[in-house]
């Protein structure tokens, strides 16, 4: 079956870091597959279309 973004988990945290000072999102499962925003809505939308695009490229690879 093929794995659909719904099906990962996703943590949202917000980075204080200077200069960062944004919420950061990140898959779980897939650590390389992150992005960020400046409100937490912002980066659950960004990562649902990170991990859309990287679950395209396996897909297209031939991976799972």
């Amino acid at each position: 079956m093929k794995p659909k973004p719904e099906d990962y988990e996703v943590r949202i945290w917000y980075s204080p870091a200077p200069g960062d000072e944004c919420f950061v999102a990140q898959v779980i499962d897939l650590p390389g597959i992150m992005a960020h925003g400046g409100t937490r809505e912002d980066a659950a939308r960004e990562i649902q279309v990170a991990l859309e695009l990287a679950l395209a490229t396996y897909a297209e690879a031939g991976e799972e």
